[in-house]
Order: C-alpha cells, then structure tokens, then sequence
C-alpha cells in the first residue's frame, strides 16, 4: 500500500482516498480472518486504525517489513523426506514453486549419505 509516492509526485484527493479505502478494507480482512472478528466489530477497527494512522502519520512514506519466513521454512525441511508426494503436498499447502522448495531445503541440506535425498546419495 503506498499512501504517498516514491516517486515525489503527489497523489490526487481522490488517489489518497482510494488508498485509505483499499487500506481500511486490507485491515478489515486481516482482523476477521486472523482474529476471527464479526464484519461490524472488524470493520469499525480497521476505520479507527486508517483514521489514526492517516492523522499521525499522513503524508510520511511507511516501511513494512515482509514477515519472517524462517519459521515456514523449517517447516518445510521437516516435512520434505525427498519424494515427490511430499514435494507435491508442500506446493499444495504453501503455493511455493517446486524449484523455490528445493533451494528451501537446500540451504539446510543432511549430509550425502541421509536418505532424505536418496538421488544424491544413490541410495533410491
């Protein structure tokens, strides 16, 4: 969500608008389906948030960081044993490409001779 340009152009009223609508409904799914929040309750508080932030912090460009992925690739680790059913239900739990769960696996990878790569070690 970019509430103010990188670019130094200014943003219309009605562009900061749509930003601050697109932002209140971001909130909005993000509280009902994280905190599992009514639609009324979720929606007055992702108004109080966008009126909050947009008073104590319009105008200003906001970081968010992307969140931690060292979690979700442990997992990964753990639940891939090398074969193709396990690579199959990580793509379908995760949406991650075949070639992205490989380089996942691959930074932390056993030693040759673990039948969790059995290609590599020859044993498969």
């Amino acid at each position: 969500m970019n509430l103010n340009p990188a670019d130094g152009s200014h943003q219309s009223a009605a562009q900061a608008e749509d930003a601050a609508v697109q932002l209140e409904r971001d909130f909005l799914a993000i509280v009902r389906e994280d905190i599992g929040m009514n639609e009324g309750l979720a929606g007055m508080f992702a108004r109080v948030l966008v009126d909050g932030l947009r008073s104590r912090m319009g105008g200003q460009d906001l970081y968010i960081p992307s969140p931690d992925r060292s979690e979700r690739d442990a997992g990964i680790r753990r639940e891939f044993d090398g074969t193709r059913e396990s690579l199959a239900r990580i793509q379908k739990r995760t949406g991650l490409s075949r070639a992205r769960i490989y380089d996942i696996v691959g930074q932390h990878r056993p030693p040759s001779n673990s039948p969790a790569f059995p290609l590599e070690s020859g044993q498969g």
